[in-house]
């Protein structure tokens, strides 16, 4: 069946058209002029409708078309931004990298950063960088000598404290170092050496366990008439004194000072005292020296009494003698250290005599002799 508004072919028994929704007439009209037209306006409408839709259709493939070229021009404009933007990004990463190739300050802080975290290999890598950058960098210095240290490389991590010393004499940092590497390799003369160079106080201060100070000696070197002991003041905790009296150069093997008996000298001769202090690390001072002369002196001639006389009855003669003196007499002859030795008074011999008497004290000395003549008659 037709519809007669707007020609659509569909099955039978529908009321309503499918497309236009005209009523379905089911008694047949008659051509009529007026139904000719009606037709002929239905057929150019529906014409105009399909056109209508084709063209609809031609700018819809136009307009896919146009999106289709507008995504690819989008595609080929992202394409274009991705490479410029890596490109951009290439070229800032070697911007940077070359900023912090070229950086002290930033290839230092990578070393310390890969050594807090031991990965010693990439920090010796940067650490390498920042020398080339700066050669003369104590900071740099040190840090490669730790990791000479923890690789067990104790002659490059020397060479290279001493070098950061040399080019940077006021390091304290670079001086606590090399004091500690010494100290491993028990080096003691080569502490006091450094300590010696350095003219900075600061550091001396700083490392003072490391600087053995010359103790003071009790006696200035002089002539001596006595017995002399000598004693040191001004010691550390811990420090040991050897000294030697014959001017040879001591050390650890010559004789050890004892503070409570000191060091005697208990003879007559020349003495020249050397000594050395070693402190509690066993780092050395310097070496000290004294002279002494000792020059015992003898003792006065003894006092005799009576005195010299003529005497008519006995007397007993009494020789006056010092606690730190033995005497000696003998009549009518010399008198030495071999004479009759004097314990007491002596009795007054007849007729003319003349007694003599000496001293001889702790030390051997012999006073010059004294004399007194008696007569005696009875």
């Amino acid at each position: 069946m037709k519809c007669a508004n707007c020609g659509t072919e569909f099955q039978d028994g529908k009321l309503f058209c499918p497309v236009c929704g005209e009523e379905v007439q089911w008694v047949p009209e008659y051509n009529t002029v007026e139904t000719i037209i009606r037709q002929r306006e239905l057929q150019e409408k529906a014409l105009k409708e399909k056109k209508k839709k084709e063209e609809q259709l031609q700018r819809e493939k136009q307009r896919q078309e146009m999106a289709r070229k507008k995504k690819k021009r989008k595609k080929i404009l992202f394409s274009c931004f991705v490479s410029a933007a890596a490109a951009f990004c290439a070229i800032a990463w070697f911007a940077i990298y070359q900023t912090q190739y070229n950086s002290f300050d930033i290839q230092m802080a990578q070393a310390e950063s890969e050594f807090s975290n031991k990965d010693y290999k990439h920090a010796m890598k940067y650490l390498e960088r920042a020398l080339e950058l700066q050669p003369n960098n104590a900071e740099a210095n040190i840090l490669q000598a730790k990791i000479y240290l923890v690789n067990g490389e104790e002659e490059k991590a020397l060479a290279t404290l001493l070098a950061a010393i040399e080019t940077s004499p006021d390091s304290v940092s670079a001086y606590g170092e090399l004091l500690r590497l010494y100290e491993k390799q028990e080096n003691y003369p080569a502490i006091k050496e450094l300590m010696d160079s350095c003219i900075y106080s600061n550091i001396k201060e700083r490392y003072a366990p490391y600087i053995c100070s010359l103790p003071v000696v009790s006696l200035d070197g002089g002539v001596y008439e006595k017995k002399q002991t000598i004693h040191f003041t001004a010691m550390e905790n811990g420090t040991r004194i050897y000294y030697t009296l014959d001017g040879t150069i001591p050390d650890e093997n010559s004789t050890l000072y004892n503070e409570n008996l000191g060091i005697s000298l208990d003879e007559e001769g020349d003495y020249i005292l050397k000594y050395i202090a070693y402190n509690a690390k066993g780092i050395p001072s310097d070496i000290g020296t004294e002279s002494y002369t000792i020059a015992f002196k003898e003792p006065n001639a003894p006092r005799i009494t009576p005195a010299s006389g003529q005497y008519e009855y006995a007397r007993t003669i009494q020789v006056f003698v010092p606690s730190e003196c033995t005497a000696y007499y003998a009549f009518d002859e010399t008198v030495t250290t071999n004479s009759t030795k004097y314990t007491g008074p002596v009795q007054m011999p007849s007729g003319e005599h003349i007694f003599s008497a000496v001293l001889v004290d702790e030390n051997g000395k012999v006073s010059s002799p004294a004399s007194a003549t008696y007569v005696l008659y009875e």
